[in-house]
């Protein structure tokens, strides 16, 4: 029988502020991601010591309560409980916070719904390729296309689905954003691109772009659109919005992607990769090591979503990502991590804690219960994990490591890491696993934590 989750529902909604404080929830694959109208009315220590919530973390402008795998349950049941809309953003959602918070909560925003669609997308095409590898599949051979069609579909087509999401977090027709993409991922353009002829509108020269399996110039493009639709709402007479106002804005919007938003978007794209390449190729050892090292920091304040659209528009103007392979590890030295402190402890909540969360990181790839309830916690497995992640990312970017889509990476896909990146990757990941196992095993964690824990 399925449990019920109404009461932690409640009980969350009255220790954030009420639903009067709540001007919007969200939630992603472990959090739920309130936008509260006063902060300091949320009873922060009382939701640690909720059961069912995990830890509390203030970040990117956000009150986010981390629940783990049942995060859809409880969100699901908070309208039960209240009055609140599920998925309601206010129009100011992105004043709050400074710069940085207020990107990182656009980018997440924009793509943590299609999160589900990539990872399944990338992984699927990843076993295709691995079974090219080994000579399973012929790459001649239609079963190989097709199934690598399915795995592929999602990043061709990547600026539709991210012109849908795009358009929620600006505000604006997600159904015209949508026409725009699909202009841009319009067959005619990529003939024209890949042509020798040259490309004018209206007798003005059009520098075009690949735009399949584009990040940058949909987001922006979007964003020009959402400016065009308020400023055309304010002029056109309402008898005649519903005519003028979506054609104008699809055609203004389109025309400004050809000439600016395209071609500078591309540069921008570009210069970052060859940067972050150039950066690898001169000092592999020491750039694979800080990133590794340091993306478990970012992931524990959400900062990892800012380089999604580097590693897209990676993948989409080179063909494959130099940051994945380097942070390959991170899931694995959690789940590891946990493990340890699992075997380790003797007291019999964290160890259901740190079962718990071992499973949901090594299996699954979700590693905000762990971080947040078992290694975060009592820091020094932290560290030793940090680190660890950190030798894996120093042997990814000295062997020069790529990977050609984004996927979930846990022990079940292994198979599929080596398949398209590199067994090498496969081999970095596991020193990373060990090293961390082993450390917080021996000196990385003991009961006496707890009780320093309780002082």
């Amino acid at each position: 029988m399925a449990k019920d989750y109404t009461k932690l529902a409640a009980t969350i909604v009255e220790l954030v502020g009420g639903e009067q404080n709540v001007s919007s929830v969200t939630h992603c694959i472990t959090r739920l991601r309130f936008k509260l109208k006063d902060e300091s009315l949320a009873q922060t220590e009382r939701l640690n010591q909720t059961e069912g919530v995990i830890s509390i973390l203030k970040a990117a402008g956000q009150y986010q309560v981390v629940i783990g795998n049942h995060v859809t349950d409880v969100y699901d049941a908070i309208p039960k409980v209240s009055n609140i809309e599920l998925g309601g953003e206010v129009e100011a959602e992105e004043e709050g916070g400074n710069l940085l918070n207020r990107a990182i909560n656009l980018l997440s925003g924009i793509f943590m719904p299609m999160l589900p669609a990539m990872s399944a997308a990338g992984l699927l095409k990843a076993f295709v390729i691995m079974f090219n590898t080994l000579g399973v599949l012929d790459s001649a051979s239609t079963t190989y296309q097709l199934l690598y069609a399915m795995g592929d579909a999602v990043f061709y087509f990547m600026p539709i689905f991210l012109g849908r999401t795009a358009a929620k977090k600006f505000h604006c027709n997600d159904w015209t954003a949508m026409a725009i993409a699909a202009f841009l991922c319009y067959p005619t353009l990529t003939t024209l691109y890949n042509g020798t002829d040259p490309v004018d509108l209206f007798g003005l020269p059009v520098t075009l772009i690949s735009y399949t399996s584009s990040v940058l110039p949909i987001i922006v493009a979007v964003y020009v659109q959402s400016w065009v639709e308020k400023g055309l709402n304010k002029i056109v007479p309402d008898m005649l919005k519903g005519l003028l106002v979506p054609i104008c804005t699809l055609f203004v919007a389109c025309v400004a992607t050809l000439f600016v938003v395209g071609p500078v978007t591309d540069f921008v794209g570009r210069a970052i990769a060859n940067a972050l390449s150039g950066l690898l190729a001169t000092v592999p050892l020491v750039a694979g090591f800080l990133i590794g090292a340091l993306w478990p920091c970012l992931i524990i304040f959400g900062m990892h979503w800012g380089f999604i659209p580097i590693i897209m528009s990676n993948i989409g103007t080179l063909g494959y990502d130099v940051i994945l392979p380097i942070t390959v590890g991170t899931n694995f030295a959690v789940g590891f991590a946990a493990l340890a402190v699992f075997l380790k402890t003797k007291n019999p909540e964290l160890k259901e804690t740190a079962a718990a969360s071992t499973i949901s990181a090594l299996f699954a790839g979700i590693t905000e219960p762990a971080i947040y309830g078992v290694v975060l916690k009592y820091k020094r497995p932290f560290v030793i994990m940090a680190l660890s992640c950190g030798v894996c990312g120093a042997i990814a970017a000295t062997g020069g490591l790529t990977q050609a889509a984004l996927m979930t990476t846990c022990l079940l896909t292994i198979p599929a890491i080596g398949g398209m990146v590199g067994w090498l990757d496969v081999i970095a990941l596991a020193i990373a696993s060990v090293i961390t196992f082993v450390c917080t095993l021996i000196f990385g964690f003991s009961d006496e934590m707890l009780l320093a824990e309780d002082k």
